[in-house]
């Protein structure tokens, strides 16, 4: 009967505690379109060792369990002794065991086990704790999947810790987690940076050696700055250009991410009335500083770090860089105007980016050394009709209005007043019109855009290198919106550990979601569900694992199909049938 796949096992527990393993055949129900149980046996009573004692009536019918003892096995099966041991290798009748009262029956798994599977198959942890010993190293990664499952106030942690799956189970207060953020400095955060750095070096020269046509292909660093808000006064916080919270001073967070796996390489805090523009050598320096060597690093970013000092001091340092540029440049505006015949022309255009594009050279010196650098004109596809649209649309509204002799909105008017022109009609009378002619020249400047570079000559080549650059726009959206970063709610001693903390969340999501994005371009028709990672991380917490009686150990349940798919699209492995938990 155990090896027929007509039969299957299941326990169950009467009102007094005692539970009982019977057996059961299945059958398909062509009216519920669903199966059912029909025959059903009594087995036995599951002793409190795992044993199972086997009714004489169940040995009768089936002689083949006699002779030796049988145990309830994770499988749900009745197992001998060598087979129980492989899952449960700490026997429950041969020493005691571990306790948590407040450990949960029922335990989420699969959130937790994707995270700590990431965070050690890509030496997250191992650097962790390389940098600031085996235990805190442990913690400050638990801290950040806590956040990536969605946790907000910290002093939260030990009761969510007590509803999921950990190996090593730390019972963390509000105030431990206090003591815990206080002793990350800035010169450990560089340190471990400065590890995965060489890491993705080392990850890269894999990809060269296996792919000989990529050799001298510089790996791709995308820099942006936000600002984060703060309740505590500290050295770095300070009022600056605020979107929101203007009542609130600010720190200014930078963060460097591989464009390829969407990691987070690097960051950085700073003073919170320091602009983006004047950080830019700061940050390189920090980097430099952190061990890092960028001589096969191409650094891409928007516009708020251009400006001919930057580009001059990145020349000198020998650090190559795709650069968002300004149009307020003479040059610039003028090279448009030169250009504009091959910018319209089919011959400079690109579907797939939905562009045209012309390159000239600028001269340059590094020091003494003549340099080059590739100046970028694109024309954009879209944007002519997208801001003639916006253009026309407000500035019909406020000739509407005018006609009418009602208030036009102050905003309104000063962002779309010039686009309205007045006349007189032939009774003397106010008109209103659109000034169309200011308006297409407005939506011709909307499709130009800019790039500089030293190293990428080819136009489109480079704008695809700057439009990967999203990744770490995308980095930023998710510490804000989902992990909690948007504002410090922690004193000047905790916080460089809480934002590292973030920061870690931060770099866990950003690789489950490159994962999912590389599987899908592998095997298309697969898909995010409903195109969101945070519905993917919550559904992960459906995969759960019940507490083994009298065994220090938790047996998880079947994983559904979708849950299976789930795991196959972010290439992580099922967790194991048993899982242990070591209380600190």
């Amino acid at each position: 009967m155990p090896d027929s796949p007509k039969w299957y096992f299941t326990a169950d527990t009467n009102a007094q505690g005692n539970t009982y393993i019977k057996a059961y055949q299945t059958a398909w129900d062509k009216v519920a379109k669903k199966s059912k149980r029909t025959t059903s046996r009594h087995v036995g009573r599951l002793l409190p060792d795992d044993r199972v004692a086997i009714s004489p009536k169940f040995l009768l019918d089936h002689p083949e369990y006699k002779g030796q003892d049988w145990y309830w096995g994770a499988n749900k099966k009745l197992v001998p002794l060598s087979e129980y041991l492989d899952d449960f290798p700490d026997h429950p009748g041969s020493q005691p065991l571990p306790e948590d009262d407040e450990q949960q029956d029922c335990l989420s798994v699969g959130l937790t086990w994707t995270a700590l599977h990431i965070a050690q198959s890509s030496g997250i942890l191992a650097h962790l704790q390389e940098v600031f010993g085996k235990t805190l190293g442990e913690q400050l990664l638990y801290l950040a999947i806590y956040k990536l499952a969605g946790g907000t106030s910290m002093a939260s942690y030990d009761i969510w810790r007590q509803q999921v799956w950990l190996p090593n189970h730390y019972r963390m207060s509000s105030q431990k987690i206090s003591e815990i953020l206080q002793q990350v400095r800035q010169a450990q955060v560089h340190e471990y940076f400065g590890y995965r750095h060489r890491r993705q070096g080392e990850i890269w020269e894999k990809i060269f050696a296996a792919n000989p046509e990529l050799k001298g292909k510089k790996i791709e660093y995308a820099l942006d700055s936000t600002s984060i808000s703060t309740y505590a006064d500290s050295d770095l916080a300070e009022y600056g250009h605020a979107k929101r919270d203007l009542h609130l001073k600010q720190i200014n967070f930078t963060v460097v991410c591989d464009q390829a796996s969407g990691e987070i390489v690097f960051s950085y805090l700073y003073d919170g009335s320091i602009n983006d523009l004047a950080s830019f050598q700061d940050v390189l320096w920090a980097m430099k500083e952190a061990g890092f060597d960028m001589d096969n690093n191409v650094f891409v970013s928007d516009r708020g770090y251009h400006s001919v000092i930057n580009v001059q001091k990145l020349l000198q340092s020998n650090v190559s860089f795709v650069l968002g540029a300004p149009r307020k440049e003479d040059a610039i505006k003028q090279a448009f105007k030169r250009h504009h015949n091959q910018l319209v022309n089919g011959g400079f255009y690109n579907g797939y980016l939905k562009a045209s594009a012309f390159t000239y050279e600028e001269k340059w010196t590094a020091g003494s050394t003549p340099a080059k650098v590739y100046v970028h004109l694109y024309r954009l596809d879209g944007c002519y009709e997208e801001k003639r649209n916006e253009i026309w649309t407000n500035a019909a509204k406020i000739v509407e209005a005018k006609s009418k002799g009602e208030r036009v909105p102050n905003e309104q008017w000063e962002k779309y007043g010039r686009f309205v022109l007045e006349g007189k009609s032939q009774q003397g009378k106010p008109t209103w019109m659109i000034n169309t002619t200011l308006m297409d020249q407005v939506s011709e400047i909307a499709t130009q855009f800019i790039l500089r570079s030293d190293c990428i000559g080819h136009p489109f080549e480079a704008l695809q290198a700057y439009r990967q650059r999203q990744i770490v726009e995308e980095d930023f959206k998710q510490l804000k919106n989902w992990l909690d970063g948007d504002r410090l709610r922690v004193g000047p001693q905790a916080r460089e550990g809480k934002i590292f903390v973030i920061t870690l969340a931060t770099t866990l999501r950003m690789m489950m979601h490159h994962a999912a994005m590389k599987t899908i371009e592998e095997k298309p028709g697969t898909r995010v569900p409903f195109d969101s990672i945070d519905t993917l991380i919550k559904s992960l917490d459906l995969i759960k694992a019940n507490k083994r009686k009298n065994a220090n150990a938790w047996v998880r349940k079947t994983i559904t199909a979708k849950c299976r798919r789930y795991l196959e699209l972010l290439r992580i492995p099922e967790p194991p049938r048993t899982l242990k938990i070591c209380i600190r």
